[in-house]
């Protein structure tokens, strides 16, 4: 795959998570791979489909993001993002959380991911850009 290629496996990632916690669950199954790695601070990296899935809160519906800037290069796409991640009736579980994340890809579907984030943060005003 080009990195271009690359670059929209994860923007669709991002952008395919909701309305609801069942189509979570369908996107996380769709690009990741059954053995994906996917890192937060303060929290064990997770192995695996269901370990992620079990990491995110049982609630979580939906997940908004406005991309500030993503990069490919080889099988690796860096994202720069502020994201609000919501309930189903859109209430916050994250609003304006400003994300730095790295994703590595294989076969089409991403095999690492890897976000960074301050923990402290999580609702905030949003970014002045």
């Amino acid at each position: 795959m080009s990195t271009t290629e690359h670059e929209r496996v994860v923007r669709d990632f991002l952008t395919g998570m909701g309305p609801t916690p069942a189509d979570i669950a369908s996107t996380v199954d769709r690009f990741l791979t059954d053995d994906c790695v996917w890192e937060n601070p303060g929290t064990p990296p997770c192995h695996g489909k269901p370990e992620i899935l079990k990491l995110m809160p049982p609630d979580f519906a939906r997940l908004e993001v406005r991309f500030r800037h993503v990069v490919a290069v080889g099988d690796t796409v860096l994202v720069e993002r502020v994201e609000d991640m919501l309930r189903e009736d859109g209430t916050a579980i994250a609003r304006n959380l400003k994300v730095m994340a790295a994703f590595e890809l294989r076969g089409g579907r991403i095999s690492a991911w890897r976000d960074y984030f301050d923990i402290t943060n999580l609702v905030s005003d949003p970014p002045e850009w």
